[in-house]
């Protein structure tokens, strides 16, 4: 076991050794997958950015990816929709309440899809439920911006949504020829409707911004880079935004974050910055298993255990 696995193993109790990725506490016999540790609450959007991320980090989703998709699709509304869903006393589940966000959440859903079955065929059952998504996401598409709404008549769209519809969209064309037209779209609406040259920023919502605070506005910038949409002229560099706005990220500032925001390792990752992810990993495992941390920091967590030992490993045997 190498240096950095054993550093590792004290923070997260285990060193991953067949890179499949394994929830326990969050992920049920039935297949869902729980918001918290041990908690009630199912909220598809995090369980599907959790598979998503741990897949971008290199673990192998496909087991957790089978036995979700198994409980999600049956429980996919007439309308398209993924609403939450809260555990009954007697173990059953009932709908608890309506998406945060439509449009994320349907774009995750087709995202996944796409990805666990890019190399083989799709069922038949999902392959209806993907069908249907794809139309409840375009139904909130406005006609007039090119915007996605994040639900139905909300004439209100946000940039991280709009991100991750964009990633939707190229993982539907790539694995089945679908969605092209309406990425080459979205990828030229995105600048237009959300970037600010003046101030080289980007803006998290078509309008009535929320006030100044690290989540959306700080978070939100890197969501472009993370869904490989091409820079505007301008863009600070992950590093400019890591030094002027993400340091209470970087050193896990309570006082500035709701959540340890893993997802941001991604970012750092996608420049090469492996250094900024394991300080991240550092600091944020101080919350692991606090009311702080859910199951998309946890993915992020066991991702970046698995992957920076196997860096470290390659590196030792070179």
């Amino acid at each position: 076991m190498s240096r950095l696995c054993l550093l590792l193993a004290m923070w997260s109790g285990a060193c991953l050794g067949d890179g499949a990725l394994r929830l326990p506490g969050y992920q049920l016999d039935d297949g869902a997958i729980l918001l918290q540790q041990g908690g009630k609450h199912v909220d598809p959007y995090f369980a599907m950015k959790a598979l998503l991320a741990a897949d971008e980090l290199g673990l192998s989703i496909d087991a957790a990816a089978d036995a979700w998709t198994a409980w999600l699709a049956p429980r996919q509304e007439s309308n398209g929709s993924f609403p939450r869903f809260v555990r009954r006393g007697d173990g059953g589940w009932r709908r608890w309440a309506d998406a945060d966000a439509d449009d994320s959440t349907l774009a995750l859903w087709i995202s996944l899809l796409s990805r666990r079955y890019r190399q083989q065929a799709m069922p038949a059952a999902l392959q209806t439920s993907l069908s249907r998504a794809r139309k409840a996401l375009w139904r909130l598409r406005r006609p007039d911006s090119g915007v996605y709404e994040y639900a139905a008549g909300a004439r209100l769209g946000y940039l991280m949504d709009n991100a991750e519809v964009y990633v939707a969209l190229r993982d539907d064309c790539a694995h089945s020829g679908f969605s092209c037209q309406r990425m080459r779209q979205l990828e030229k609406t995105l600048p237009r409707a959300f970037w600010d040259a003046g101030l080289r920023r980007w803006r998290v919502a078509t309008h009535s911004p929320p006030p100044p605070a690290f989540y959306p506005n700080v978070a939100a910038q890197q969501f472009p880079r993370m869904a490989g949409l091409p820079s505007p002229a301008g863009q600070p560099s992950f590093d400019d935004w890591l030094w002027q706005d993400g340091l209470p990220w970087l050193l896990q500032d309570k006082s500035k974050l709701d959540f340890p925001w893993g997802v941001l390792a991604l970012a750092a990752l996608k420049d090469k910055r492996e250094d900024v992810a394991l300080v991240w990993l550092r600091r944020a495992a101080p919350a692991r298993g606090t009311t702080r941390w859910n199951v998309l920091e946890e993915a992020v967590f066991l991702g970046l255990t698995q992957g920076l030992n196997l860096h470290e490993q390659e590196g030792s045997e070179s």
